[in-house]
């Protein structure tokens, strides 16, 4: 009965408080902590070839012809993301192909990437070779396979010429019509 009572009695006080910090938000707890909070960027302890990831953040151009139109432009974007931790790469956006790709450095420190295909599988890769010039990533596992002879994509190797030029080729793994061997593209930097 006595803490009941004593609810009662604090009631009041804590109504009153609770409106006078919802109609001033800087009275806030949370409102005080964000005005004193630093947010500081952590150290970039990315391995060299996630910082070489990351120097392709810009719009970039290339030519295809796997979409019916010979050489067919299209575009692909890199965007730093998740505090410097993560490139996001979104290949051919705001076309019915969109697709993306997360490129980082897995536990051990090694860079690794999930691709997120159209044709609505993930292929998970891990870094097997890195020069000053090139990386070469292969498929660890595939998620999302209709079955085992289902296309996906298949290993990736980067050439990078200089900061404004690089190609990108792509075996396919499966079996299919479209599986014609590994495919090219060289890409010129947009912005």
């Amino acid at each position: 009965m006595k803490n009941v009572l004593h609810l009662i009695l604090c009631l009041p006080l804590l109504v009153s408080c609770s409106t006078s910090s919802l109609s001033n938000p800087e009275n806030t707890h949370t409102g005080e902590a964000h005005k004193n909070v630093v947010h500081e960027t952590p150290l970039d302890n990315s391995s060299a070839e996630l910082k070489r990831i990351k120097a392709l953040e810009g719009k970039w151009r290339t030519t295809t012809s796997m979409f019916g139109t010979e050489n067919e432009e299209v575009f692909t974007e890199y965007k730093i993301t998740a505090g410097g931790s993560a490139v996001l790469e979104t290949i051919f956006p705001g076309t019915p192909q969109e697709m993306v790709s997360v490129y980082f450095d897995d536990d051990s420190g090694k860079l690794s990437m999930t691709h997120y295909c159209m044709m609505r599988n993930r292929p998970h890769f891990s870094l097997v070779k890195s020069t000053q010039d090139e990386l070469k990533l292969d498929v660890i596992k595939v998620e999302g396979l209709k079955s085992a002879n289902s296309p996906s994509m298949g290993a990736i190797t980067l050439k990078f010429k200089d900061n404004d030029h690089f190609s990108s080729t792509c075996q396919s793994d499966g079996d299919s019509e479209q599986n014609q061997g590994p495919m090219t593209m060289n890409f010129t930097r947009v912005n």
